[in-house]
């Protein structure tokens, strides 16, 4: 076995796992396990859970020795041993465990807000990562025709049919595809810095290249359609939703605190000769008066619950508007593409073409086609953001509804 094993026989034992960042999916799986925020979301509802089991429970009992002295020698002296438990009624327990479970969905909407937030900035940035590879490609195919241009200047020149300038023109555009690469590389490795750093993993951590960037959703989304799904999805909403179950019922059981609790007590009666004579037991009240705490927790919990109610205005106005700005800056995205692919991007390739035929069979000068070669790469970068516009304004608004278009 050990032969077989030194041999390479191990099989998938000894295989890598491979690398995260093809796909935005990869890193999305993977922030769930190493990013520290999302852990500490996650322990905070632990916290809360925990606290929201023991919310109806019973105080802790009290256990008292009071001593009776009598100065008539005919009569023993004695301890009274008691041990109390106090009885909140009127349903109380129940109303306290209901306001705690409500604070858990409210940790758990947080908690869910905290990671859909976390999904928005990877797919963003994975969006960015996959641009700036492909906009390398470009700078390639830039890079390519500058040499074609390189050459045709260099030959003409070299047959006495052109001037140095054109030459060094060439030269200086091919310079500037090969300045244009190192300023996009640079800004490669910042992204997958920040990626990695998203994730959760050390920032010079590798990543596999891009595969391609997130499929989008064909039909553009119906803004009505948006917000009825932010209704029920969105997680602010959500933790905002279950803020204002728990203010009102912390609202009822303040109400109830006027209404008195029961303490009840037993426990032996022993002389001071140590013998037990009897047995003892209490029965108790709270007198809840106007000037205890019965009153300001009454107007704590109702100005909480009225904060609660326009927390959540507050954020369904907010979620409204930008899911209305999301779509809006959607449909640019999508009708600047179109209009790119099917008109601008033709058009100056086609001009560039023939622009560069024409100089290469003498005829004009070379700046008509270092202009078209220019205009060919502005193109095809905005069509690159265009499409990062659009990547970006679909990431916002599944983070505003809570899931996927």
């Amino acid at each position: 076995m050990a032969l077989l094993l030194g041999l390479g026989w191990g099989g998938d034992a000894s295989a890598q796992a491979p690398l995260p960042g093809a796909t935005a999916e990869s890193l999305l799986i993977l922030s769930r396990q190493l990013n520290p925020s999302l852990r500490a979301a996650v322990l905070d509802t632990e916290s809360a859970a925990a606290r929201a089991s023991g919310a109806d429970r019973l105080d802790d009992p009290t256990i008292s020795d009071s001593y009776q002295y009598y100065k008539d020698p005919g009569v023993f002296s004695a301890h009274t041993v008691m041990v109390s438990q106090s009885f909140p009624l009127w349903g109380k327990r129940g109303l306290r465990r209901q306001a705690a479970l409500a604070d858990v969905n409210a940790s758990r909407g947080r908690e869910r807000a905290a990671q859909d937030e976390l999904d928005e900035r990877i797919k963003v940035a994975f969006a960015q990562y996959a641009l700036l590879t492909r906009s390398l490609a470009v700078n390639r195919d830039i890079a390519e025709l500058a040499r074609r241009m390189k050459g045709a200047a260099t030959a003409r020149y070299g047959q006495g049919g052109g001037d140095q300038l054109a030459v060094i023109q060439a030269f200086g555009e091919e310079t500037a595809a090969k300045t244009e690469a190192v300023r996009l590389e640079g800004a490669r490795a910042a992204i997958k810095a920040r990626l990695n750093a998203l994730v959760g993993r050390p920032a010079g951590a590798d990543l596999a290249e891009p595969a391609q960037p997130r499929p989008m959703p064909q039909t553009g989304p119906v803004l009505a359609m948006l917000m009825e799904r932010a209704r029920l999805g969105n997680a602010t909403l959500a933790s905002n939703t279950a803020a204002i179950s728990a203010a009102r019922t912390r609202t009822t059981l303040a109400d109830k605190a006027w209404y008195p609790d029961v303490t009840l007590g037993a426990g032996p009666l022993i002389q001071t000769n140590n013998r037990p004579v009897g047995f003892a037991a209490t029965v108790g009240l709270n007198i809840p008066l106007p000037w205890g705490r019965a009153a300001p927790g009454q107007q704590e919990a109702a100005a909480q619950l009225g904060a609660s109610q326009q927390r959540y205005e507050a954020s369904r106005i907010e979620v409204d508007g930008a899911l209305g700005e999301a779509a809006a800056r959607l449909r640019a995205a999508r009708a600047t593409q179109a209009l790119l692919r099917r008109e601008a991007a033709p058009q100056a390739r086609a001009g560039f073409q023939a622009a560069l035929a024409g100089y290469g069979q003498g005829r004009g000068e070379l700046a008509p086609a270092i202009t078209a070669q220019r205009q060919v790469r502005e193109v095809e970068l905005r069509l690159l953001q265009a499409q990062l516009d659009e990547q970006v304004e679909v990431a916002a608004i599944e983070r505003l509804i809570g899931g996927d278009l």
